[in-house]
Formats: C-alpha cells, sequence, structure tokens
C-alpha cells in the first residue's frame, strides 16, 4: 500500500524498514515526468509552487494504491489535507479529474508488457515491475492481455510519452528484510524502542513508565514542536500486531488500539455492506464522523488508540465511543486484562483511566439492535480538516410497550464542552420510558442546559453560540430518529416539512465550474496560455526557494526571542542559561546592533531590536544564533526576561475611546456640502449604523526566510531572501549595519507566495540576522517556523466604519458621513497608505453628490499590520456595500435595485477629483445579470427559504471598482536589463519578484515578442538589487505593466541597435546577428531601462 503522510510529523527512526517516496523520485526533468506530474504542470496548477510536491505525493498516493479508477470524489478527499493559497484549488483539480478514469482494466488488469517487454503498472499505464503474486507464480512463457494505455479524448495531450523510468516498486531487499526490534538515540538524549511483540511492549513499559507510547504522532509531534514538550522516552508500537487487530465478533467488532484511522474507515464499509444495517448503526455514525476528521495524510498514521488516549476534549471520536456503548480493553505489564466502559475512561483534562503500566489493548464497539439509532454530530468553523467548536455522539433504543413506542435506552455525550466529554444523565434519566412524540422537546432542552453548562469565561469563547449547539443537536437527533421510526410506519409524530431540512447529510458535491474567454489565435508568445516557466520545476520539487540553498560549513541557524508582552518595560534579560545549551554561538541584542537600531519602510519608528519598552506580543528583542535550527530555538527559549507591565491598547475602539493614533495620519476627503444636505429636506430618510471588518491572516506557504553572509570579512553583506521588496532588504541591512547601499546586495529567485505579506515585514527579520552574521563574520540563516511568523508579522487591517447616510424614498443616494478607522499596529508601516487607499474605495461605485470621509490610523498593541491584496481597498468597499444594504432593507427594495439607480457612469467625477474613463460598468452588470438569470435565481431562493427553515440560500451580485497602480505616484517605475548573447539566447533582469503570479513568464512572453524569437531562448534567473537598482515593491497589481513596459522599451532599444548589423550582412536569424559581435563588430547587445509611466 501507498500511504500519503506528512513529513514534519513523521519521526526519522518510525520511517526504518519503510520505502520513502518524495516527489523528486518520481519525474525529473532529467529522466521525464510523472503523469500526474505533468498533468499538473500543463493545466496551469502550479502557481507559486511552494505547495505543489504535497499535492502531487497525494495524488500519486491515490493513484498507485487504488485498485479501482478513484472517483473525482476520492481524488477531492485526498487532498483534503493539502493548502494552496494562490490557485483556490480549482486548477488543481481539474488537472487530476483527468485521473479519474472509466477504463477499469488499467487497474484491475494483469500487467501488460510492452514492446520492449517491460510490464505494464494496472495503476499508472506506465511501465513498472510490481506484478502481484498470481503474476509471478504464473507460468512466465504464458501471454498476458494487452492493456490500453488511457488517453481521455479532452487532455489527450497529456499522454506521459517523455516519462521513460519505471514506476518505483517496493524495494526487493525491504521485502526479503524482517523487522527487528530497534533501540536508537536521539537529538537530546531522546531514546527510541520499537518492540516487534506486545511481550516486549510490556516489558519497555515496566521500565518506562512515563514513556511516551507513539503511532501516527500527531499529537506528541505538535507538543514537542510547538509546546516545547520534551520527552527522553518514546515507544513506538507502530510494528505490534496484538495492537492491530480488526475482527468481526458475535457481538460487535474488536478494534486494536494502534489500528490507523484510515485502516477503520475502509473496515468499516466492509462491515456496513455485509452486516444488516440494524446492527451497523454505530459504524456509520463513526464512519460519518471520521469523513471531517482531520486530512487523509493524517487519518493515514493517527490510531484509534492515540485518539483515545489523548483525551483532548474536542476529540470527534471519543463522544461517539461513549454513546455506542463501547468498551476498552486494558492490558497491564502482568498481562492482567480488564475491561472498562469508554465512559467511565475519561477523568479530567487529558487523564484518563490508564496506570503508568498499563497499556490500551483494544476497543469492543457493540452491534446495534433493532430500532437503536446512533447519531454523530459536529460544528467547526468549517467542514474539512477543522477542530470541532462542539461535537456529540447520541444514541436511542426505541421499543414497543403496549401499543406505544417509548425510549428504553439512551445515551447523549457531547465534546468541547467541558475538560471531558460529558454524558447529560439527567437528560437520559428523563427520556428513558417516554413516548416518541414531539411534547418531549421542551423538557428535554430544559434538561440539557443543566446537564451541559457552559460558563462565560469558558475556554473557547463564543459561549451563546456553543450552548445552542447542544440544543439543536438534540432537536436535530429527535427529527432524525422520529423521521426513521415514521418511515417504518412505526410512529405518528407529526413532522414539519420545514424542519426537515436540519437532518438533511450534508454531501459536498465535486467542484464543478465554467469558464468563458476569448480565444486568441495563434502568434506571438505575447497572449498565448504559456504555462508557468517553473511548473516543471515545481511539479518535480526541483525549484529551489530560499531554504533549499546550500549552506557552507560555518553557517549558523538563527531563532528569534520574542516579546511575550503586549506593552511592557523590559527590566532584565538573562542569557546564561542559553549559554550553556548545545550549539549556542552568540545572542545579539539592540546593543549589538553597528548602524542604527530604527527601521522603517517610510518613518523610523520601529527597532531592530527592542531596547527598552516592547509594545506587542512577538517583538523582536534579540536573535540566537547556533549550530543548527533546534539548537538555536532552544537555545533562544532559554532566554529569560523580566518585565514591567504598562497598560496595553487591543482594539480599535479601546484606540478611539484613548485618542491613541499614529502621528499626522488624519484624512478626510470631501465633495459638495454634506451637513446642509441633512439639515435640509433633500433627504427622505437618514441611517446611521457601523461596521467591524476583520483582520486576516496571509498565510502565505513559505514562511518568512533569509539567508546572509558577510563578503570580504564584512566589507559587503549579501543575502537571499523571500521577499516582494528586495530593495527594501537592502535598505534595512544598510540601515542596520551601517553600510552604503552599494555594498549590500539582496537577491530573490522566487517565493513561495506573499500577498503584501513580503513586502515590509520580512525586512526586518533579514536585519536581524545580518546583525548577527556581521558581527561574527559568518553565514545566517533565518527561517521562521509558522507559529512564530503568525505572531510576529501582522494581518490584513482590520476596520470600524461608522456611517450616516441620506436618500430619497426612491433609492437615490444624497449625503454620505464616514468616518473609518484602521488597526495600524505598534507601528505605522504601510497604514496611512492602506487607509487612504480605503478612503478612495469607500464610495465604490455609487455616485453620491455630497460626501465626506475622513479617517485615522489606529496605534495599538498589535504587532503591525500591513500590506494584504487590495492595500485597504476591500475593506472599504466592504464598508459601503454594508450602508447600500441597509438602504435597501430600508426601502424594502432589493440591493440590486438600489445600486443600479446610483451607479457611477462614463465621465463621472469621483469624490477626489479624478475622472472615470473607458467606465464599462453597466454593460458588464447588465450581461452579469442576464447570464445568471438573477430575478428567476431570487425567485427560487426564496422558495427554497420559505419551505425550509434551518438551511437557507442566498444569492448577490455585488460591483467593484479598484484602482491598480501605487497611489504615491513616484513608486510607479520600473527598471530591466536585457541582454543578448552570441547563441542568440537572451537573459532579462528584472525588478519585479516571481511569486505565483507568473511575472517573469510574462515578461519572457513580451522580451520574445519584441526580439521575435521563440520563447524559450529567453531565460529570466532572479531578482537582484545590484542588476536593477531602486526598484519598487512587487505589488499595487502594476508590476505587469510596469516590467513588461521597461522590458520592452529596452528590447527595441537592442534591436534598433541590431538592425544595421543585420543589415551588413547576410544573416537569417536572431542567432546569427547576435554572433556577428565575435566577428569584428565589437558590440554587445544589452539595455538597462528605466520606466517611468
Amino acid at each position: 500500500m501507498h500511504y500519503a503522510i506528512n513529513a514534519c510529523l513523521a519521526p526519522l527512526y518510525s520511517l526504518e524498514g519503510m520505502h520513502i517516496i518524495t516527489v523528486e523520485g518520481i519525474g525529473d526533468r532529467q529522466r521525464g515526468l510523472h503523469p500526474v506530474q505533468e498533468r499538473l504542470a500543463e493545466a496551469h496548477g502550479s502557481q507559486c509552487g511552494f505547495c505543489t510536491p504535497g499535492f502531487v505525493m497525494s495524488m500519486y498516493a491515490l493513484l498507485r494504491s487504488s485498485k479501482h479508477p478513484p472517483t473525482e470524489e476520492q481524488i477531492e478527499d485526498s487532498l483534503a489535507g493539502n493548502l494552496c493559497r494562490c490557485t483556490g484549488y480549482r486548477p488543481i483539480i481539474d488537472a487530476f479529474r483527468v485521473f479519474a478514469k472509466t477504463d477499469d482494466s488499467l487497474y484491475t488488469a494483469s500487467p501488460s508488457e510492452n514492446a520492449n517487454g517491460q510490464a505494464i503498472c494496472p495503476s499508472t499505464g506506465k511501465p513498472c515491475s510490481c506484478r502481484n503474486e498470481t503474476d509471478v507464480n504464473a507460468n512466465e512463457s504464458s501471454t498476458l492481455s494487452s492493456v490500453k494505455v488511457y488517453l481521455p479524448c479532452s487532455y489527450n495531450e497529456i499522454d506521459g510519452n517523455s516519462y521513460s523510468e519505471k514506476e518505483l516498486i517496493f524495494p526487493p531487499e525491504l521485502q526479503l528484510r524482517k523487522f527487528m526490534p530497534l533501540k536508537l538515540n536521539g537529538f537530546n538524549g531522546i531514546r527510541w524502542y520499537r518492540p516487534l511483540k506486545l511481550e516486549q511492549l510490556l516489558y519497555l513499559r515496566s521500565c518506562y513508565p512515563d514513556a511516551k507510547l507513539i503511532i501516527g504522532n500527531s499529537e506528541v509531534g505538535v507538543e514537542t514542536k510547538f509546546k516545547n514538550a520534551q520527552y527522553k522516552v518514546m515507544i513506538s508500537v507502530t510494528h505490534v500486531p496484538e495492537l492491530h487487530t480488526l475482527k468481526v465478533e458475535e457481538h460487535g467488532l474488536h478494534i486494536g488500539s494502534a489500528v490507523r484511522l484510515a485502516q477503520l474507515q475502509k473496515f468499516l464499509k466492509n462491515v456496513i455492506a455485509e452486516r444488516g444495517s440494524h446492527e451497523t448503526s454505530s459504524c456509520h455514525a463513526i464512519l460519518r464522523q471520521l469523513k471531517w476528521f482531520a486530512g487523509t495524510q493524517i487519518r493515514n498514521v493517527a490510531s484509534v488508540g492515540g485518539n483515545i488516549c489523548t483525551a483532548s476534549p474536542i476529540s470527534d471520536l471519543n463522544p461517539l465511543w461513549m454513546a455506542t456503548g463501547a468498551n476498552f480493553q486494558i492490558i497491564d505489564v502482568n498481562n492482567n486484562v480488564r475491561t472498562t466502559a469508554a465512559k467511565d475512561f475519561f477523568l479530567g483534562y487529558r487523564k484518563v483511566d490508564l496506570k503508568a503500566d498499563e497499556v490500551l489493548l483494544s476497543v469492543i464497539l457493540p452491534w446495534t439492535r433493532p430500532y437503536e439509532y446512533v447519531k454523530e454530530f459536529k460544528q467547526a468553523h468549517r467542514r474539512e480538516d477543522d477542530i470541532a467548536l462542539v461535537n456529540a455522539g447520541m444514541r436511542m433504543h426505541i421499543t414497543e410497550a403496549e401499543g406505544n413506542w417509548i425510549v428504553s435506552d439512551v445515551s447523549i455525550v457531547y465534546g468541547g464542552v467541558a475538560a471531558v466529554p460529558l454524558t447529560a444523565a439527567k437528560t437520559e434519566k428523563f427520556l428513558v420510558g417516554k413516548k416518541l412524540d414531539d411534547g418531549l422537546l421542551d423538557e428535554t432542552f430544559n434538561l440539557l442546559k443543566e446537564d451541559i453548562p457552559l460558563a462565560e469565561n469558558a475556554p473557547g469563547g463564543m459561549v451563546e453560540f456553543r450552548s445552542s449547539l447542544t440544543l439543536s443537536f438534540f432537536f436535530k437527533f429527535f427529527l432524525y430518529v422520529t423521521h426513521e421510526m415514521n418511515i417504518k410506519g412505526l410512529s405518528k409524530v407529526g413532522l414539519d416539512a420545514a424542519n426537515m431540512s436540519a437532518i438533511q447529510s450534508y454531501t459536498r458535491p465535486v467542484s464543478i465550474g465554467a469558464q468563458g474567454y476569448e480565444s486568441v489565435g495563434q502568434g506571438t508568445a505575447v497572449g498565448q496560455p504559456m504555462v508557468h516557466m517553473s511548473a516543471i520545476l515545481q511539479v518535480t520539487g526541483e525549484a529551489e526557494y530560499v531554504d533549499d540553498t546550500p549552506t557552507p560549513p560555518n553557517n549558523l541557524h538563527a531563532a528569534l526571542v520574542l516579546s511575550k508582552k503586549a506593552h511592557a518595560r523590559i527590566l532584565s534579560i538573562d542569557d546564561s542559561v542559553a549559554k550553556c545549551s548545545p550549539g549556542f554561538a552568540g545572542l545579539f541584542l539592540s546593543k549589538d546592533v553597528p548602524g542604527s537600531n530604527h527601521i522603517g519602510p517610510i518613518i523610523h519608528d520601529e527597532e531592530v531590536f527592542a531596547s527598552d519598552i516592547v509594545t506587542c506580543v512577538g517583538q523582536i528583542i534579540g536573535i540566537v544564533v547556533a549550530d543548527t535550527h533546534d539548537n538555536a530555538k532552544v537555545a533562544a527559549n532559554k532566554v529569560n526576561i523580566e518585565y514591567s507591565e504598562l497598560p496595553a491598547i487591543l482594539s480599535i475602539s479601546e484606540a478611539v475611546k484613548a485618542g491613541s493614533f499614529h502621528p499626522n495620519t488624519t484624512r478626510c476627503l470631501s465633495n459638495g456640502d454634506v451637513d446642509q444636505c441633512f439639515a435640509s429636506n433633500t433627504c427622505d430618510k437618514i441611517i446611521e449604523g457601523e461596521i467591524r471588518v476583520g483582520g486576516q491572516e496571509h498565510f502565505y506557504m513559505e514562511p518568512q526566510c533569509t539567508f546572509v553572509w558577510p563578503v570580504d570579512s564584512g566589507n559587503e553583506i549579501h543575502m537571499i531572501s523571500s521577499t516582494q521588496a528586495p530593495q527594501k532588504h537592502q535598505k534595512y541591512v544598510a540601515n542596520a549595519l551601517g553600510l552604503p547601499l552599494s555594498k549590500v546586495v539582496c537577491k530573490t529567485k522566487r517565493i513561495g507566495g506573499g500577498f503584501g505579506g513580503k513586502e515590509t515585514r520580512s525586512a526586518i527579520f533579514a536585519a536581524a540576522a545580518s546583525v548577527a552574521s556581521y558581527c561574527l563574520r559568518r553565514p545566517v540563516k533565518i527561517v521562521l517556523d509558522r507559529d512564530v511568523d503568525m505572531i510576529t508579522t501582522g494581518q490584513r487591517h482590520s476596520f470600524l466604519g461608522k456611517y450616516k447616510l441620506g436618500f430619497t424614498n426612491d433609492g437615490k443616494i444624497q449625503a454620505l458621513d464616514l468616518e473609518i478607522y484602521n488597526n495600524g499596529g505598534n507601528s505605522l508601516d504601510l497604514s496611512l497608505a492602506v487607509l487612504e487607499r480605503a478612503v478612495f474605495h469607500s464610495e465604490n461605485v455609487y455616485a453620491i453628490p455630497n460626501i465626506r470621509v475622513s479617517g485615522k490610523v489606529c496605534f495599538t498593541n498589535f504587532p503591525s499590520n500591513t500590506a494584504f491584496r487590495g492595500f485597504g481597498g476591500p475593506q472599504g468597499m466592504l464598508i459601503a456595500e454594508n450602508w447600500i444594504h441597509h438602504m435597501a432593507t430600508e426601502l424594502k427594495q432589493s440591493p440590486e435595485e438600489i445600486k443600479e439607480l446610483n451607479f457611477q457612469s462614463e465621465g463621472t467625477e469621483l469624490y477626489y477629483g479624478q475622472l472615470l474613463q473607458n467606465c464599462t460598468m453597466h454593460s458588464v452588470w447588465d450581461e452579469l445579470k442576464a447570464s445568471c438569470n438573477i430575478l428567476e435565481a431570487r425567485k427560487a431562493v426564496n422558495v427554497f427559504n420559505s419551505e425550509n427553515r434551518w438551511r437557507k440560500r442566498g444569492i448577490a451580485m455585488v460591483p467593484t471598482k479598484f484602482g491598480i497602480s501605487f497611489t504615491a505616484k513616484f513608486m510607479n517605475q520600473a527598471g530591466a536589463l536585457v541582454q543578448v548573447y552570441t547563441d542568440g539566447t537572451v537573459l532579462v533582469t528584472h525588478g519585479g519578484v516571481e511569486m505565483g503570479q507568473g511575472l517573469h513568464t510574462k515578461i519572457a512572453q513580451v522580451a520574445a515578442s519584441s526580439l521575435d524569437i521563440p520563447l524559450n531562448c529567453v531565460f529570466i534567473s532572479e531578482t537582484s538589487t545590484d542588476k536593477v537598482p531602486n526598484a519598487s515593491p512587487t505589488a499595487a497589481s502594476a508590476s505587469s505593466d510596469l516590467y513588461g513596459a521597461a522590458v520592452l522599451d529596452a528590447c527595441q532599444q537592442i534591436k534598433a541597435r541590431m538592425e544595421p548589423i543585420a543589415s551588413r550582412g547576410n544573416h537569417k536569424s536572431f542567432a546569427e546577428v547576435s554572433s556577428s559581435m565575435l566577428h569584428g563588430t565589437g558590440r554587445s547587445f544589452c539595455s538597462w531601462v528605466l520606466y517611468h509611466p
């Protein structure tokens, strides 16, 4: 079997004896691409590429482990544990949909042979050596039937012909090798044991009662990585056969504690298919709950017993084990076996009825009886791969007594509401013996409130919502049981049809979509749907990012010492314990900065290292360097800091109340006379309101990282960084080290996503690392862990909007008075520019004769918020959509009608003085209305909502107007260097950064079209401050236009200079003209251009 797993959670020792396949192993540029890789590249499924290997391997594992063609649903399920921040998943799913084949023989037939006598893998249609046992034992001279290589007609350009290597097989040496018990020593004195028998496990348990038992490492891995937990002895129980039992017995199922959740899923499906439905109600409930339990990669390694013994209050399965009446078998070191009911196993927060000398052996799940119903419930922020807010397991047995159907047995268990799963004991006692009718509900709800109390300060918050979930879960369960009994004709309880939507199981359909676009005929490279120039490198795992950069032997790794207080004075910093940590090389603080400790993209209101006062949690106080990444983190955690806490401002409302604003950040734009309009009779109605817009984490796949090294003993500093603005890294580092910009070089080849989060906030980490590198004269690499990245870097700005709107009864807006505030955090960064863009977008597309918009940037004790896609525009437009919907509600009209009445049009002068030109909004709006038939769609929505009380639909059309380019006009400039070589190839360097948007590909298309050469003759290697100086950040939706124009200009200059040479000689090609410089022309062809529109 092939299983996709998370490498970050798989201890190296746990993989002993396994065949590990990575993306590099299934195909590369030299050997050729695997069909999975090829398809993803050709279908534009890779943008920044940082997540691409994970998608490739998840799909590869599904294909290699499938005996039958996977369905589209199975393909999407296999990808559920993968995250992508660039694509929206659609091109990835479209790419892999081709593998949902209909030719079963590809998967089920014996391997055929190709013309070279190689066996064809039935799972991929590619050469392999993975014949099954029947094939191996068969007569070698027998003729194997031919298997057609399936080529879906819609994707027939993807035939995998370039793939010439055999499919990877399980190494014969591993097949012949017998597993052995392991005793291994690891990092920081860790000991790792792997027993092969229960007897060996029990012996180890007796020797090390505090040892951690490991199967999937999904819990311990998180504890050690993020909670700094340390366990000296770990015992892997993955190879103990007694813990892997899966048996169907007379009274139920016997499930070993080490059984993987993915195995349990498969087992339950088989049991359900073979047994009567009345026996498997519990199996159905557990199987349905497992679908929403983490992702495929976690279920492939996580175990039944691991989830039980972790005893998480929000475990999705433990309430079900309790509700179904499951029993746990426990064995001690003396081989004594005892059985305890699941409902008695959980004693407290992460405490269970398991002594230090005991091991959970198995779970006994009883069959359900006729008319016994089991149902699972889970409510999370999102359906897939998310932990529960509240979950539950419920079971009810209905029996007949004196002609009535009564509740004879019931179990109701909730998770996520206390330190342990809670049983609704009073409710259960009340229900037993009661007739099944709707009169039960009111009293049951009252008792549930007593059984499942949630304090106002309960961990997890959202107390009112979570309390309501406990009631709604039982309501759904009551409807479910009653409905099932009604179907059987055994109950006459009347159920309102409008309530039945509450019990409809959610089945997400496979993703579908349609694209409409103009097909451009064949011509120059520009306009053609070219594959991303790095796509092949990304799908094969050969694309290099900062952390892939080879480091020299004397390289050091960095970890940050961060503030743990929102606002406090630093009293002392003690590094005595950190200095004794393994591999420690140094701690650097504000006093060690050789240049200026003050930095910032516009004003220098930040410090590289906090010197006296910290103003947010996550502010950098120092940087530790050590010989390894892990050693650096360990040492950084040992730096002890004493604080004197100061009052903190933690919200926009608190900032407004306290008058806490960044200096000189008040902005106000107006047109007309707002006050006079409100005071006159112009407005029939005036409404007021406010809206809060939350922040958002950038969550680029590649975290912040920089590799910096000194040149000539610190006379120069070079670095490779993951940034959208290499020149900002250059400036921050030069400023911190006291060097001129000419001695600092920053290079960026590609980054794994940015979205604005790497425009300014990335530079401070480069500055911090450069201080250590400069002082020690050694290379330093800093790669932030995800939690550190999220703590330190800020987000999209949250906003508060307060509006007063006046309008007429016929729906025409007359006046708007709007105040907006954004949460700048603890430094200004780009918050003023974000506020200004929000001001520019606060009327969205609506004509308002009298308007006043004022804004302020709030100072709060949060990490400085920064650029994010849209840069304040989305927040401004969302505020506008809120007040216009408020207006539509007041007038009892559809929002679309009100919007149309107030649209701006061609020639409209916006309230900040700009004229609208080439305005296509009306035609686009009308076309969209017609194509989606919104009137009929809205009628259908209204009908559905009237018929379904608990499930609703909605439809909306939202117009937007967005201004591209930088509002600071001087930043709308671009530089490019184009160099022509004698073989006719061209190297282009420009100031923009490739972060998945395809900028390099588009620029290469411009160069190829301008010079009339094939696209493969143009190459773009990297962005570097020593090639194109003083570049603006890659941002503001303008880079393709700016750098494309710069490259076009440079190419046109080169072409003009080449023309005299071409006309004097008999040159037939671009390459011949290029090589002419070797024959007496004495010219090289290159051009550097600064483009300013």
